[in-house]
């Protein structure tokens, strides 16, 4: 499903699933999500969100829109991550293994001279290998 991050598109949504246009309730919010992502939040997760934006029973157009935008760009963000993990994953286990980091960095920058040093520490485990949550914590997303 193609990323939806036109804030016109995102109001027009809001508008087809607001009673009268200018709110949502947590009922109405995961169906106006579902409709935007393809991925309908939980009741938690939509009580969270309601909880922590403060908003009451109900959420209007502009906290709407700036919720939706900033949750493409975090898929947007987890998806190149997946890419270029399963990149680096040479294996195709599921794991960087330090070869296959090394590899793969000596075909990106092959002057990169602390690439070890780069492995040894997102190897907080010292398992020998990287895995996904690793690699998104070496990578600075938390």
């Amino acid at each position: 499903m193609t990323l939806v991050t036109d804030p016109d598109r995102i109001r027009a949504v809001f508008k087809k699933y607001s009673t009268d246009s200018t709110y949502l309730t947590r009922k109405q919010y995961k169906v106006a999500a579902l409709a935007i992502s393809g991925y309908k939040p939980s009741k938690s997760m939509v009580e969270r969100l309601y909880r922590d934006m403060e908003v009451g029973d109900t959420l209007d157009i502009d906290t709407f829109t700036r919720i939706q935008l900033e949750q493409a760009k975090l898929r947007s963000t987890s998806e190149t991550l997946k890419q270029i993990f399963q990149s680096f994953d040479w294996s195709c286990n599921g794991f960087i293994s330090k070869s296959d980091f090394l590899r793969a960095v000596r075909e990106v920058m092959p002057n990169y001279s602390t690439a070890e040093d780069v492995f040894d520490k997102a190897d907080w485990d010292q398992d020998g290998r990287i895995s996904w949550r690793d690699f998104v914590s070496l990578m600075g997303v938390t």
